[in-house]
């Protein structure tokens, strides 16, 4: 320090430096919070998946009673309606596919969209198709986050669907009146079927748990920060000393 040059004021940056402190643990904690529920998230899909199936009606009254229906296994008697199958557009082992989806009206009169499973392109016109009344096991899928920002609108008159959209896929079917539609999808277990094609994909809840990550990450700022500002106030009061 020159002489007569007066020295900085130790407040405003001892401030400054507790308030960035602060703010980068309360986002470590809130990280920390993110994890348990993501957690918690992740061990109730888990529960869903390992629970006996149930029928339509009863996963209809877990989603009404407030429980997350994801990946609840479901089991009914129905029949698929072929005429009115869809296609997405997807990948199939690395290489260009679709995504087969086929309305199927169950026993006890609900209108169901199913996804059947994958195949690769070149047999787009040449897969399996049940027909008459079969059991049809599955896990629901609610599908929430609905059109992506980059996905194109889903062309219903040319069935070419990107995002799933279970009513407008419904409405599309025409299928008979009187119906009670069934508001998620239900996704094919691999072990349900048989066919070569259209085939199941296993399940996958496709949720990113990186919070730990991050919460380490804020609380390494703030030591970071609050270690910076130790060793600043530490040379200050040195060069003061006579």
């Amino acid at each position: 320090m020159r002489p007569h040059e007066r020295p900085p004021r130790l407040w405003p940056f001892l401030l400054a430096s507790l308030i960035g402190i602060a703010i980068l643990v309360g986002l470590g904690f809130w990280q920390v919070q993110r994890l348990q529920w993501k957690e918690g998230l992740l061990a109730q899909l888990a529960a869903n998946a390992a629970a006996p199936p149930v029928d339509l009606a009863t996963a209809e009254g877990l989603a009404a009673q407030g429980r997350d229906p994801e990946f609840v296994r479901v089991k009914f008697r129905g029949s698929y309606r072929h005429d009115a199958w869809k296609k997405m557009i997807a990948t199939y082992e690395g290489g260009q596919g679709w995504t087969i989806i086929t309305p199927a009206v169950s026993e006890d009169g609900h209108a169901v969209i199913v996804d059947r499973g994958r195949l690769p392109g070149q047999r787009l016109e040449n897969f399996e198709r049940p027909e008459g009344e079969v059991e049809i096991e599955g896990v629901i899928r609610t599908y929430r986050g609905g059109q992506g920002y980059f996905d194109p609108a889903n062309d219903a008159a040319a069935n070419l669907w990107y995002w799933w959209d279970v009513p407008a896929m419904l409405a599309a079917s025409q299928l008979p009146p009187g119906l009670t539609p069934f508001p998620f999808v239900v996704q094919l277990l691999p072990a349900s079927t048989a066919a070569e094609f259209p085939r199941p994909q296993e399940p996958q809840a496709n949720l990113a748990n990186n919070h730990l990550g991050y919460a380490i990450t804020w609380f390494g700022l703030a030591a970071t920060l609050a270690a910076v500002a130790g060793f600043y106030v530490y040379e200050l009061k040195r060069r003061r000393m006579p």
